[in-house]
């Protein structure tokens, strides 16, 4: 037998739609003079806005389809995993800098910043942690330090 899937939140669904589609009207209003001075294309910044947001709905719809024991698996290799990308941002050659500070990795003409993947690692470690410990939750030695420990 297979699982039965649940029908995601629609209130929060629109929630999450609404905001995003409020911020690709607010790049566009805050950028459109600028992008046309510099591309020649008022739309410019907000074009790229739109393919990330884009982007970032299609994983979220493939992540809400994951069963949550997978994540709970793979969180802590998932978590280890995202400690070495940020180790690897401090060797020069292989982190660039950008901006000031050296926190990219840079893929051909593309860069990640191994920082945004770490807050979600986090988020899965932590739920995972504190589910596993439920009885420790309430102890400040064994239950609040060492998740933010990790944190800091």
């Amino acid at each position: 037998m297979g699982k039965t899937r649940s029908l995601p939140d629609l209130t929060l669904m629109t929630a999450a739609l609404l905001l995003l589609t409020i911020g690709v009207i607010m790049v566009y209003s805050a950028s459109a003079v600028l992008s046309f001075h510099d591309f020649g294309d008022k739309f410019y910044y907000m074009k790229r806005q739109l393919l990330f947001a884009v982007l970032g709905v299609a994983a979220m719809l493939v992540t809400m389809n994951v069963d949550y024991t997978f994540w709970k698996k793979w969180s802590k290799p998932i978590l280890l995993t995202c400690f070495a990308l940020l180790v690897l941002v401090l060797i020069p050659g292989i982190g660039n800098v950008r901006g000031g500070a050296r926190s990219w990795l840079g893929i051909g003409s593309f860069g990640i910043q191994p920082s945004e993947f770490m807050k979600m690692a986090l988020i899965l470690f932590l739920s995972r942690y504190l589910s596993d410990n439920q009885g420790k939750i309430t102890l400040f030695w064994k239950g609040l330090l060492p998740p933010l420990a990790l944190m800091g």
